[in-house]
């Protein structure tokens, strides 16, 4: 049968109900990956600088 023909049924809703959270959760998760490895290799740079100055007072 199409979709045409039998509507929207309770399963098709629920399919598509996963998809979406699934989705907004891998992307959310990858948003955050993303977010701490900036802010650790900002921390890399700021502790090299910092080692840098000190070495020659």
């Amino acid at each position: 049968m199409n979709l045409k023909e039998r509507g929207i049924t309770v399963g098709d809703l629920l399919i598509l109900i996963i998809i979406i959270i699934t989705s907004t959760l891998l992307i959310k998760s990858f948003s955050k990956d993303k977010k701490t490895t900036l802010n650790y290799s900002n921390q890399e740079q700021v502790s090299y600088k910092e080692n840098y100055y000190q070495k020659f007072i």
